[in-house]
């Protein structure tokens, strides 16, 4: 479905929905990446772009968050 295509409260409101879905797992994926990162830590100093992954990660999942108060029912 194409965003043009969303016309109504149901449909946008099962939208919103979607982007709750999607973003908590972009969130879980940025998690499952930094404990990648982590495990490779031996071959340098990954810190700074941890602590960018976290704050992404964090922002991420309150935007999730958000999106998940959007309740269809």
């Amino acid at each position: 479905m194409e965003l043009k295509d969303i016309k109504g409260i149901d449909a946008i409101l099962d939208q919103a929905k979607i982007y709750s879905i999607v973003s908590e797992q972009l969130a879980d994926n940025l998690q499952d990446f930094k404990n990648q990162i982590k495990s490779q830590q031996n071959e340098g100093d990954y810190n700074e772009i941890l602590k960018l992954l976290s704050d992404a990660e964090s922002l991420i999942y309150q935007a999730s968050s958000k999106l998940a108060e959007v309740d269809p029912d």
